[in-house]
C-alpha cells in the first residue's frame, strides 16, 4: 500500500508524462510517406513569409480508380484529366481571397507501376504546390476544391505549419474548408 505523499507524487509523475506525451504526438509532423487508405488523402501545408509550400498524397485508386500504368484508352484519358485537375492548384486549394495568394508552381509525381504493384499498400499520386501571397498576414483559411474533382476522396488529413503555430484538421465533402488559425 502507498502512502498518500508516494501514491500523490505516482499521480502526479504519471499525468505529467501523458501530458508531455499528448504534446509530443500533437505537434510530431506528419509521416513523409502517409499511410495509404483508399477515400483517404493528405495535405500538408507550410507558410513561411509570403510563400505557401502544399504538397498533397492520395491514393491512386482514390484519385484514378486504378493503382498501375493505364491499360485502356478509358483509363489513359481518366489519367490525363486526373494530371490536368492536379495541375490546377489554384482550383484544388483555395486561400482567403483578401491574402490574394497566387499559383507559382506545380510539380506532379503520378508515375504508376506496369502491372500489380506486389504491395500491400498500393500506388499514390503526389502534386507539390508553391503559392505566393501579396498579404500573407490576412491568410486564415484554405479551402479545398479537390472534393468535386475527385469524387472518391471522403477524407483529407491536413496537417498545417503559419507563423502563428501548428495544427491539424480532417475535411470532408460537407466541411472542406481548414482554418489556419491555430485555437
Amino acid at each position: 500500500m502507498l502512502s498518500g505523499r508516494h501514491a500523490a507524487a505516482v499521480w502526479t509523475s504519471a499525468l505529467i508524462t501523458a501530458v508531455l506525451l499528448a504534446a509530443c504526438l500533437q505537434a510530431a509532423p506528419p509521416a513523409s510517406n502517409p499511410p495509404h487508405i483508399p477515400g483517404v488523402v493528405h495535405l500538408r501545408l507550410e507558410v513561411q513569409g509570403a510563400e505557401v509550400q502544399a504538397e498533397l498524397v492520395g491514393p491512386a485508386v482514390t484519385l484514378l480508380g486504378f493503382e498501375q500504368a493505364p491499360r485502356t484508352a478509358a483509363e489513359r484519358e481518366t489519367l490525363t484529366l486526373a494530371r490536368e485537375n492536379l495541375s490546377a492548384g489554384d482550383a484544388m486549394l483555395r486561400f482567403d481571397t483578401q491574402a490574394a495568394c497566387r499559383l507559382a508552381g506545380t510539380r506532379l509525381e503520378t508515375e504508376l507501376p506496369a502491372g500489380s504493384t506486389g504491395r500491400t499498400d498500393g500506388a499514390d499520386l503526389r502534386a507539390h504546390y508553391r503559392f505566393r501571397c501579396n498579404r500573407p498576414d490576412l491568410l486564415d483559411t484554405a479551402g479545398l476544391g479537390l472534393f468535386a474533382g475527385f469524387p472518391a476522396i471522403e477524407r483529407v488529413f491536413v496537417h498545417y505549419r503559419t507563423p502563428a503555430g501548428h495544427g491539424s484538421a480532417e475535411l470532408t465533402p460537407a466541411n472542406p474548408v481548414v482554418n489556419l488559425v491555430p485555437l
